[in-house]
């Protein structure tokens, strides 16, 4: 694995800052311009229905959401809603005893996503599902870190070892564009400066949101895969283990 990039001061106190923010809510959305999956949030939704209140759910990496009051939140430091404090490379549960694993917006931030898949299948039960999702075209965005990005085709292949379900895109191509655009005005105008390039990006950011309501549409087209901003994989193990 590769030697860890240092972090500047200033990078060091966005990043504690962004963090404050994060704890609430209000500040967290005018603060990051966010990208919404309803496509993916849809899906998961159907599922937790169809698995039932009864199912062993876990969400991997789950931040301050909860997505039903059964599932399991694990983070790796106690915030809002965290049932579990643990590493999700060393998960802290036994061979084949969950129904079911979500990870959304995870194994990009991880030094080892392939270790932490293997811990996935681990502990899941046979014909356990396995819901995933990570940035395709995205900019850098530490949460403390940020390591890779996947094709759909490399994600897919990530999960080898899973039966395929479904795959496709969660968040479509006008986000990667507009992610990408906002940075490069931010970047243009900052003259170095990190503040005022995430103060400018944010602006520009905001100033032309309404662009993203195209993503309702273009995120269903198989053809927008080619420059998608996220992608997902649901999948499951194997009924021999």
């Amino acid at each position: 694995m590769g030697a860890r990039v240092p972090v500047s001061e200033s990078q060091s106190t966005f990043l504690r800052l962004k963090f404050w923010i994060k704890r609430h809510p209000w500040l967290y959305f005018l603060a990051s311009c966010p990208y919404s999956a309803p496509y993916w949030d849809a899906k998961i939704r159907r599922l937790l229905k169809v698995w039932g209140p009864s199912a062993r759910v876990l969400d991997l990496g789950a931040g301050e959401r909860k997505r039903a009051p059964h599932v399991l939140n694990l983070e790796i430091a106690p915030v809002p809603h965290t049932d579990i404090v643990g590493d999700g490379h060393a998960l802290p549960f036994a061979d084949a005893t969950l129904d079911a694993v979500i990870v959304e917006a995870v194994l990009e931030h991880v030094r080892d996503p392939i270790g932490m898949v293997a811990e996935i299948h681990r502990v899941l039960k046979p014909t356990g599902v396995v819901c995933a999702a990570v940035p395709f075209l995205q900019g850098y965005h530490p949460s403390p870190t940020d390591y890779q990005r996947w094709t759909l085709d490399g994600f897919e292949d990530l999960f080898g070892r899973f039966e395929r379900v479904d795959a496709g895109n969660c968040v479509g191509p006008t986000a990667a564009l507009h992610w990408i655009f906002r940075e490069w005005v931010g970047i243009l105008f900052s003259f170095g400066n990190l503040w005022v390039a995430k103060a400018v990006a944010l602006a520009v950011g905001w100033l032309t949101a309404p662009l993203l309501l195209l993503d309702f549409w273009l995120v269903r087209r198989s053809d927008a895969g080619r420059i998608a901003s996220a992608v997902y994989f649901i999948g499951e193990k194997p009924g021999g283990g």
